[in-house]
């Protein structure tokens, strides 16, 4: 997991929760993570915009800037929508959607998530507290040079949502247990 980004050495790859908190990042300098970690906040800005223009909940943003300027592809990884992490052939294949700009997958009807999208809220409020044993949701971030690179990027985004996933998974395992154990213990008493 860690070397993913010595994999793509001639890319930027940041992966973070909703609190900006970096879990991957092939950040080498304080400036280069500022500005990961910018490209993340806008992209949590751009999911709520979706959400609040009824638009449901984007599951990955692509901007290319002309010229063969660069390329930013923007994950989101919600555990709810994918049930803790879904199927691994499905995630890798997904990504070919960067190609098909007008095609999108969301549901219209999906409500319960509006409260964790805002990046000003607290964690306190960010979810109800029946989601403890939930993972946090993600978002990732690949950035290319040039237009060139946007084959390998769109690789490594696909690469580092099912990472993220894995991450989620494990962090739901784990509450799982916990909740559990707690569980267990206070019956005991």
């Amino acid at each position: 997991m860690s070397n993913l980004p010595s994999q793509h050495p001639t890319l930027s790859l940041h992966l973070t929760d909703l609190t900006l908190t970096p879990l991957i990042t092939s950040s080498s300098s304080e400036s280069h993570l500022e500005s990961l970690t910018k490209l993340t906040s806008s992209a949590i800005t751009s999911q709520t915009t979706a959400q609040r223009a009824n638009l449901g909940r984007p599951q990955r943003i692509m901007v290319e800037y002309p010229d063969s300027g660069a390329v930013v592809l923007q994950s989101y990884l919600d555990p709810r929508e994918s049930g803790g992490g879904g199927d691994l052939s499905e995630e890798s294949d997904s990504f070919s959607k960067y190609k098909y700009r007008d095609e999108h997958e969301h549901d219209h009807d999906h409500h319960v998530g509006d409260d964790d999208s805002s990046s000003t809220r607290t964690p306190d409020t960010a979810r109800p507290a029946i989601d403890d044993t939930v993972a946090p949701a993600l978002i990732s971030v690949v950035v290319a040079a040039t237009s060139d690179d946007a084959r390998e990027a769109r690789r490594a985004a696909a690469r580092l949502e099912r990472i993220g996933r894995e991450f989620q998974r494990e962090w739901t395992a784990q509450g799982l247990e916990q909740d559990n154990d707690g569980r267990s213990s206070s019956n005991a008493d």
